[in-house]
């Protein structure tokens, strides 16, 4: 593999990778104090180069942020589902790796949101839709008899996202907490949704 300005990466390749290094310099430098000029000089390319796959700053940002949003709902798509507690402890996992991945890059979204009614929908939207699924996974199991949750699913899941994401800031401290605490959150959850564990 080559640089991110080599020409040996195809099209694809060379956008992820820039997206990639803006998660990075957004982190770094916040919203404000990262430019198209600051993003080509972490990639070791020009702004054309940037603005070949990006239109403006504002593009770069709201295409990482969907980045995330796409990786929180890849991870409930992606958990085992050969039982309840098996489905709720890896989806919590997945989405205590993935905030604590990503904490930096969620601090400057829900900072971005307070001044930006566009970003602030962006940011409801990241948390909105990973919630929407556990509700419906929550109401399912109930429906079904195998869950007896201690609040309505639709609390339950906004609950947990309230947990998972101060643990997160945790775990980006010290990431050796990831297991830990993805145990003990996977444990509350399934005793707040009333699941049995096998």
């Amino acid at each position: 593999m080559s640089s991110l300005g080599g020409r040996t990466l195809s099209a694809e390749d060379k956008r992820d990778r820039l997206l990639d290094v803006a998660e990075a310099a957004f982190c770094a430098h916040g919203y404000d104090g990262t430019t198209i000029a600051v993003l080509a000089a972490e990639a070791g390319v020009t702004r054309p180069t940037v603005y070949a796959y990006f239109a403006s700053k504002d593009d770069v940002f709201r295409a990482v942020a969907d980045r995330v949003r796409r990786e929180f709902l890849w991870l409930q798509e992606r958990a085992d589902t050969s039982s309840p507690e098996r489905t709720a402890r890896e989806a919590v996992a997945g989405y205590l790796a993935a905030w604590a991945r990503h904490h930096g890059m969620l601090t400057v979204i829900a900072h971005q949101a307070l001044a930006d009614p566009g970003v602030r929908t962006l940011r409801d939207e990241i948390l909105a839709r990973a919630e929407r699924r556990n509700t419906r996974f929550v109401e399912r199991l109930t429906a079904e008899g195998l869950a007896d949750p201690a609040l309505p699913p639709a609390d339950l899941s906004r609950a947990v996202t309230g947990i998972v994401a101060r643990a997160a800031e945790v775990v980006a401290d010290d990431p050796r907490q990831l297991a830990t605490l993805a145990r003990r959150i996977g444990d509350a959850y399934l005793r707040l949704a009333g699941i049995a564990a096998a």
